[in-house]
């Protein structure tokens, strides 16, 4: 410790041998120092505050309505993107500082001097902005940040009409689309049933509708049977009574004979009734109706045919004494039951060969159903989905055009200037008290590193540990030096000297800050 102490006391001795050096040093760097900072431009504050409300009343209101921006994330937005260059070319033309500069290195070293002089701060309060702008020229500060409220303001506005044309734009563009997409999607559907109406289900499924034609053709079949077996009964029945008639001999009236009649007649007028009931509940195009009317055609033509025969055997034959079997009831009767036995037959034969057709053709479609119901409900899906999507484009567009409505009435945003920018006198720059204290400090440590560098230079032994250090050698003695009076004397006013230019160096600061001050 004692040797860093005796270090730290050589270097200070060192220092001191080169006082005169420091000192010199010391004030030239004051004098040039204090003189630049005297010769600095004085710099004028400009200062406005602009309070952003963006609780507006009608935004509770259109909540489902409208479409709702965020306001302030768009506020927050702007703030960041101000100084962006195309803004501050915007201040500088509005500020009529385009007419200080000329070409473009002027125009672009201005653009960089703006962005970093103008300051825009946030205070404590929500949405309160502070914006200043410090220059040589307090009417341009005050232009330039009337010009910097001006722009925040017209972006900020014309920001949220651009995005809202441009959503406007864009959902227009994609109810085109869709409804191209949507008139295509129907297009397909319809066409996709119009070719397999027959194949789509219908209430029942397509597995349904074939079990229901084949339980159809099954019933049919049935009642044939039966049919049949009821009109062989009747032939049988028929043929005994016949047998009977012809074992009499029966003589006609020579007054009265019988009226011509058919065999036919009883079938043709119970085929005419059951055509008339069919048509209640059938069309002309019911296989039931057409085979009723190919039968009853055929049993008109036989009539006609029997008729004939009947009144030619009779001109021919009129000595012919035959049976009147026609005056019979029960015979009458029976062929009655026949005809119409015959009649249901022939229906369901007809019935049984459409049943059979209609499901044979079911059961050769019946592995292509499946993939027609996959397609048809992948095409319904299609058209459910682009519709859904058309609907809401359409409920976007009519958001849009309200909130459109309401940009163009009212601002959602309302900007308060809550301090309008003015000139100052009084400049708020540069600081010279501070910068002249600096100077003074930097002079004197300047002074001094000097002096030490030159003491390190041309180094003096000032201890008898210093020469026993350097030379390694012990030291025995030493031989002290007496100075005379005149000798002290100088020493004192060479000190003197120094504390007086030092003194002279503290005065000349504290009138340049009493200057400054005052």
């Amino acid at each position: 410790m004692q040797e860093i102490l005796e270090q730290i006391f050589g270097y200070l001795k060192g220092i001191w041998n080169k006082r005169w050096y420091a000192m010199g040093f010391a004030w030239i760097i004051c004098i040039a120092g204090w003189g630049y900072v005297y010769n600095m431009p004085n710099q004028y504050q400009s200062t406005g505050k602009l309070y952003i409300d963006t609780q507006s009343l009608l935004r509770p209101l259109l909540r489902g309505l409208a479409i709702q921006t965020n306001v302030e994330q768009q506020v927050r937005l702007m703030v960041k993107t101000l100084l962006t260059r195309p803004n501050v070319i915007k201040i500088i033309n509005i500020a009529d500082l385009d007419l200080y500069v000329e070409g473009d290195q002027a125009m672009n070293g201005l653009i960089k001097s703006l962005q970093g002089k103008i300051k825009i701060t946030k205070t404590g309060r929500e949405n309160l902005y502070d914006i200043s702008v410090h220059h040589t020229d307090p009417e341009i500060a005050q232009r330039i940040v009337q010009a910097t409220l001006t722009v925040f303001v017209e972006n900020t506005l014309g920001e949220g009409r651009e995005e809202s044309d441009s959503a406007k734009k864009f959902i227009d563009k994609q109810i085109k689309e869709y409804e191209k997409r949507l008139v295509k999607a129907e297009r397909k559907l319809t066409e996709f049933k119009q070719t397999n109406y027959e194949m789509l289900s219908s209430g029942q499924g397509y597995y349904s509708q074939m079990k229901s034609a084949q339980s159809q053709l099954e019933q049919a079949k049935l009642e044939l049977k039966e049919a049949i077996e009821n009109k062989i009964a009747l032939e049988e029945e028929l043929e005994d009574i016949e047998d009977d008639i012809e074992s009499y001999d029966l003589i006609p009236s020579p007054t009265s004979g019988p009226a011509i009649a058919s065999s036919y007649d009883a079938r043709i007028v119970t085929l005419e009734a059951d055509i008339d009931n069919y048509l209640i509940s059938y069309t002309e195009k019911h296989p039931d109706v057409i085979s009723a009317k190919r039968l009853l055609e055929r049993l008109t033509a036989k009539r006609s045919s029997e008729i004939a025969a009947y009144k030619s055997s009779k001109k021919s034959n009129e000595d012919v004494i035959s049976a009147d079997v026609g005056n019979n009831p029960v015979y009458q009767q029976l062929k009655i039951s026949l005809s119409q036995a015959s009649a249901v037959v022939q229906t369901l034969n007809v019935r049984i060969i459409e049943y059979e057709a209609r499901y044979e053709k079911m059961k050769k479609l019946v592995n292509t159903v499946p993939e027609i119901d996959a397609k048809l409900v992948a095409l319904n899906r299609d058209y459910n989905v682009t519709k859904d999507q058309y609907n809401k484009f359409l409920q976007k567009r009519e958001s849009a055009s309200i909130s459109r409505s309401v940009d163009q009435t009212t601002d959602s945003v309302q900007f308060r200037i809550i301090e309008q920018p003015r000139v100052i006198d009084k400049p708020v720059g540069p600081k010279r008290i501070l910068f002249s204290s600096l100077v003074l400090l930097v002079s004197l440590g300047a002074g001094m590193g000097v002096s030490f560098l030159l003491s390190q230079l041309k180094p003096v032994f000032n201890s008898v540990h210093a020469i026993s250090q350097v030379t390694s050698y012990p030291v025995l003695g030493t031989v002290s030096a007496i100075s005379s009076p005149a000798q002290k004397q100088r020493r004192m006013m060479m000190a003197l000297s120094f504390f007086l230019l030092l003194m002279a160096l503290v005065a000349v600061y504290s009138a340049l800050m009493a200057w400054y001050y005052f």
